[in-house]
């Protein structure tokens, strides 16, 4: 490969990690390549729940990308991207940096709509940890209380207020939790299972939780330390609420850097791509994950998807280097295209020593679910974090900690 070739992997997102771990070779063959991303850890979207539970310390959730792009001779700029020049091949940083690619592969998440600054977003996953200081306060003060208000009752919201129910409930403080899951349709889990609906809400009203169903939030002012909830209705008798805390967990669009880079974008904002996760009018530019769309397949925005889809966008990325060693872009028909799963499977967590098992109108809740949660969890994060699970035991990826029996 000739040594004027220039990769640009811009975010180093779920999709992006084997890429990250083939760059050895690519350098070794005379390839620079870029990460671009302000942000030095990925946490892994599968255990954020359980850390916010308790169960899993920070370390063990998430993923130095700076190591694995060092480690590999790559360069990681630590800046903010705000430009894609398709017609130029430019990416441009909010620290004046430009930085041209001959081949360019994004993979920067989805963000949250309108997250009001007194909530804490869940997209990107990294924003949720500053969660976690909060609940450890509360739960290492004796008689100390949270209100904690979660806006979207979606599996995101949802299996998060389930970890961190259980983790109050397990320490015998869910009398100093007050937690309000608030949906603005008419029931938590919108598309999931109606038994899996009725267990979720079972689970988090057994452990004192409110749910509040067809119910906007207009607004959330910030109020002290707190937040003030305003509500579009008093369907409840309540127009405000008032909480420590606001999670906003309320889907996914696409980041504005997307839509301002004249590429091709679904309604949402989500760059269109190909089956083989190639932009159809730049054929240097392939996107994965969250941030990608691929017509004609309706994939939510789940990290069973983007995982998929890394082991490709590698294959795919390898290819195109090889032609462009030898002077040709390669022809849609010769790289690989992405084959999704019939019925996308999710296991959520639930804050007890259960997870739940769902696909497409199937569901289970079952203790050994648990187990292949963390095992699948534990196994697939091993090979980005060595540090804290390199040496992990068959016993410890099978585990079956929880957060109500911490």
């Amino acid at each position: 490969m000739s040594d004027s070739t220039h990769l640009v992997l811009l975010g180093g997102g779920h999709a992006m990690l084997p890429s990250l771990s083939q760059v050895q070779a690519w350098t070794d063959a005379g390839v620079r390549v870029t990460l671009i991303d302000s942000q030095r850890w990925l946490h892994y979207s599968g255990m954020v729940p359980e850390h916010l539970g308790g169960v899993y310390a920070l370390d063990e959730i998430r993923i130095d990308l700076r190591r694995l792009a060092h480690a590999g001779g790559a360069a990681h700029v630590a800046a903010q991207a705000t430009e894609i020049d398709p017609a130029a091949r430019v990416v441009r940083t909010d620290d004046g940096g430009e930085y041209a690619y001959d081949l360019l592969a994004v993979d920067v998440g989805g963000v949250n709509p309108a997250v009001p600054e007194a909530a804490v977003g869940t997209k990107p996953i990294y924003r949720v940890q500053a969660l976690a200081p909060r609940l450890e306060r509360v739960l290492e003060t004796p008689g100390a209380r949270l209100a904690l208000t979660v806006v979207g009752g979606g599996a995101a919201g949802v299996e998060v207020a389930l970890n961190v129910t259980g983790r109050f409930a397990g320490g015998g403080r869910e009398g100093d939790l007050d937690l309000t899951l608030v949906e603005q349709s008419a029931q938590i889990l919108p598309g999931f299972p109606d038994g899996m609906r009725a267990y979720a809400a079972r689970l988090l009203r057994g452990r004192g939780a409110r749910i509040r169903t067809k119910t906007t939030v207009d607004a959330v002012d910030a109020v002290g330390d707190g937040a003030r909830v305003e509500i579009a209705s008093d369907r409840d008798g309540e127009a405000t609420m008032d909480a420590d805390a606001v999670l906003w967990a309320t889907g996914a669009v696409g980041a504005p850097l997307l839509r301002e880079s004249g590429l091709s974008t679904d309604g949402r904002g989500f760059l269109h791509v190909a089956r083989s996760l190639r932009t159809p009018t730049h054929p240097r530019i392939f996107a994965a994950g969250d941030c990608a769309t691929i017509p004609g397949l309706d994939l939510d925005k789940v990290g069973v998807h983007a995982v998929k889809q890394g082991p490709l966008l590698r294959r795919n990325l390898e290819r195109s280097l090889q032609g462009l060693a030898r002077g040709a872009v390669p022809s849609e028909s010769d790289l690989a295209a992405f084959r999704p799963y019939p019925v996308a499977p999710l296991l959520l967590s639930t804050g007890a020593q259960e997870a739940v098992w769902t696909a497409g109108p199937l569901w289970v809740a079952h203790s050994g679910l648990l187990r292949l949660k963390h095992w699948i969890d534990r196994r697939w994060i091993r090979t980005y974090a060595p540090a804290a699970w390199g040496r992990a035991s068959w016993s410890r990826l099978l585990g079956a900690e929880a957060a109500s029996a911490l």
